[in-house]
């Protein structure tokens, strides 16, 4: 009995880090075919529905299949996405730069604005990749859901951080996984998490459309 444990925990961890390999290997190549400006978006999408897929319990993905697929319907829409985070970035950056030689109390008030600003940048980018594969919105929608559902939940948004976080930390900890499974694997935590923040905001609808309709039925 315990042998058979053993094995069977063998070949599951076997399972994962050759999932977790192939879909590493899948998202280099899709990046590299875009010529990495162009490929990153597309290409870290792609891996993102998978892990979605993966996240609601899907077994026996056809890995390249999918990717192959998700790469090319969210091209458009991924880099469309990526190329406005971009400016965002970029201009939240020059700013931020710029206000650090200023002096006095309006510098320090402009200093706090533009740190709450790029707290908010940070929670999109981490909200964004995870809408933009539940969600089939134009690109000025996706934005807008993923920074709302970062502000409805800060409590979710702190636990995926700090996830995160620690997620960075132990690849760093064993660099050489980072080759093999570090960006899919990273991928994975942040869509995992974010998933669970889908479900539960699905629950709280679910219960306020209930509550209407138990209340327009009692009328």
């Amino acid at each position: 009995m315990e042998m058979n444990r053993l094995f069977t925990g063998i070949y599951n961890l076997c399972k994962w880090i050759t999932y977790f390999f192939w879909l590493n290997l899948f998202w280099v190549g899709g990046t590299l075919l875009g010529g990495i400006v162009l490929g990153f978006m597309p290409s870290t999408t792609a891996v993102f529905a998978i892990a979605q897929r993966t996240a609601a319990g899907e077994e026996d993905i056809p890995l390249f299949k999918t990717f192959v697929r998700e790469y090319r319907q969210s091209f458009l829409r991924s880099n469309g996405v990526g190329g406005i985070l971009f400016v965002i970035s970029a201009i939240w950056y020059i700013d931020f730069m710029f206000v650090r030689q200023w002096g006095g109390a309006f510098h320090s008030v402009m200093h706090v604005a533009l740190i709450v600003i790029g707290l908010s940048i940070g929670m999109l980018m981490m909200y964004v990749f995870p809408v933009l594969v539940h969600d089939q919105m134009s690109v000025k929608k996706t934005l807008k859901k993923a920074l709302f559902i970062g502000f409805l939940h800060p409590a979710n948004m702190v636990f995926l951080f700090v996830s995160l976080l620690s997620t960075y930390y132990f690849l760093i900890y064993l660099p050489g996984l980072i080759p093999l499974v570090g960006i899919s694997f990273f991928i994975h935590v942040n869509m995992w998490i974010a998933y669970k923040g889908f479900e539960r905001i699905h629950e709280m609808h679910g219960k306020h459309q209930r509550k209407q309709a138990d209340t327009q039925a009692s009328v």
